[in-house]
């Protein structure tokens, strides 16, 4: 328990340090580009960013310790979050081929918490089906058909990636809301359709033709409480599913 809130203070103090330097020291531009000035603060950005996802890594494995926790799907969801990890290293970097780097990362990152998924409910979470899946699949599938066609001119030569990432953004987000009712489960649900509301974010704030005010502030709001809503919500589910095995 002291490890986990130690943890928890880490990652609270991360998240104020990556919001101060962004507050101090980010100039955000058009195009999806910044400045900072002076440079120090996007060192100390960078750093809290590089930070998030290894302390959130650590909370997850610590509160499953001593747990007879399902491997596989433990080890899915470290994978999804290393593939995340790197997508935020490749994107403190700035130009065309860091920004690609992190689009096939965290690309793969759903992919794998779509495996994460998917064997939840090969191993025996039941699936439900009802209005409120049926409204969630109807928002989120239109959202995304949104995105793909607003963007499809002014991303070029990325359209056709930028489709391929909202799709697989869209599965994962979806498969959270089959789920049935369960420990963790809204709170999962709440985390996949965070994200997709910070990438989609992210996206017109890049390819859009007007800059979304404070677009940093809400691309990395709703990121981090995307990524602390999976973590809570896949240890909630691990820990349920190795109370209840026979």
């Amino acid at each position: 328990m002291r490890a986990d809130r130690t943890l928890d203070a880490a990652l609270v103090t991360v998240v104020i340090a990556l919001f101060v330097a962004a507050g101090f020291g980010l100039n955000e531009l058009p195009g999806g580009a910044s400045e900072w000035a002076p440079k120090e603060w996007k060192g100390v950005h960078d750093c809290a960013k590089g930070l998030l996802l290894p302390l959130l890594a650590a909370r997850f494995g610590l509160a499953l310790l001593g747990s007879a926790v399902d491997a596989t799907m433990r080890n899915r969801v470290w994978t999804a979050m290393g593939l995340c990890w790197v997508g935020d290293i490749a994107l403190t970097f700035s130009g065309e081929q860091a920004f690609l780097i992190g689009l096939v990362s965290f690309l793969l990152g759903h992919v794998m918490f779509i495996a994460t998924f998917r064997h939840l409910f090969k191993s025996g979470w039941a699936v439900q089906r009802g209005w409120i899946q049926a409204l969630a699949v109807a928002l989120i599938t239109v959202q995304a058909a949104g995105v793909v066609t607003n963007l499809w001119g002014p991303a070029g030569a990325m359209a056709p990636a930028i489709a391929v990432y909202a799709g697989v953004i869209t599965i994962m987000a979806l498969l959270s809301w089959t789920m049935a009712p369960g420990p963790g489960v809204w709170i999962l649900r709440l985390g996949t359709t965070a994200f997709v509301v910070s990438d989609m974010i992210l996206a017109f704030g890049k390819f859009g033709e007007a800059p979304i005010a404070h677009g940093h502030f809400w691309v990395m709001g709703t990121y981090i409480a995307a990524q602390w809503a999976l973590t809570v919500g896949f240890t909630e589910v691990a820990l349920h599913r190795a109370t209840s095995r026979p």
